[in-house]
C-alpha cells in the first residue's frame, strides 16, 4: 500500500544525466513510494534499448545540428527530446502499478488546459486523433517504471529530419 508520492522535477537537459538519475530512482525507489519525476532533454534522438541506431536516426543531420543520441532501458521507437518536450516517469512497486491509471493522471491533467486526451493504440496517447505521447514500461524484480513523452512546442522539423 502506497504511503507517499515522492515528486521530483529537474532543470538538467543531458539526457544521459536524465537517464542515469530515472534509473536511480527505479533502483532505489521506497516499497511503498509512488515516485513522479519530470525532465527534459534538448537536442537529442532517444532511442529503445532494442533498436539499430544507424536504422533510426539520421546522424549526420542530428551532429550537425549539436544533437546526441541516447539508449534508454525500455523499448519501443526512436522519439526526439527538445527543450519543449516533457518526459514524465512514474516508478512504484509492483503490487501498485497501474498503466491505466498513469496514463488517466496525464490525460486528466491535460483536460485541465481543456485538451482532449485520449489513451490509444498500444501505448500512445492523442489529442484531436494526433499522437502527442509514446510510453515505454521496464520491469525488474518487484519494481515498475513507466515513461513517456509529452509533445508541447517541438521543433517538428528538426524531429522529422533527424
Amino acid at each position: 500500500m502506497l504511503k507517499s508520492i515522492l515528486f521530483y522535477y529537474t532543470a538538467e537537459l543531458n539526457a544521459y544525466k536524465n537517464i542515469a538519475l530515472e534509473y536511480t530512482f527505479f533502483k532505489a525507489c521506497p516499497s511503498d513510494a509512488l515516485i513522479v519525476y519530470l525532465w527534459s532533454n534538448d537536442n537529442t534522438v532517444v532511442i529503445g534499448k532494442n533498436q539499430n541506431v544507424f536504422n533510426e536516426v539520421n546522424l549526420n543531420t542530428l551532429y550537425a545540428q549539436g544533437g546526441r543520441v541516447a539508449r534508454r532501458l525500455t523499448g519501443g521507437g526512436a522519439v526526439y527530446h527538445d527543450k519543449q518536450n516533457l518526459n514524465f516517469t512514474f516508478i512504484v512497486n509492483d503490487a501498485d502499478y497501474d498503466v491505466k491509471k498513469q496514463l488517466s493522471v496525464i490525460a486528466h491533467s491535460l483536460q485541465k488546459w481543456g485538451l482532449n486526451a485520449e489513451v490509444s493504440g498500444r501505448n500512445d496517447m492523442t489529442i484531436d486523433g494526433k499522437k502527442f505521447s509514446g510510453n515505454a514500461f521496464l520491469h525488474e524484480e518487484k519494481f515498475s517504471m513507466h515513461h513517456g513523452t509529452i509533445l508541447i512546442d517541438t521543433d517538428v522539423a528538426r524531429m522529422a529530419s533527424v
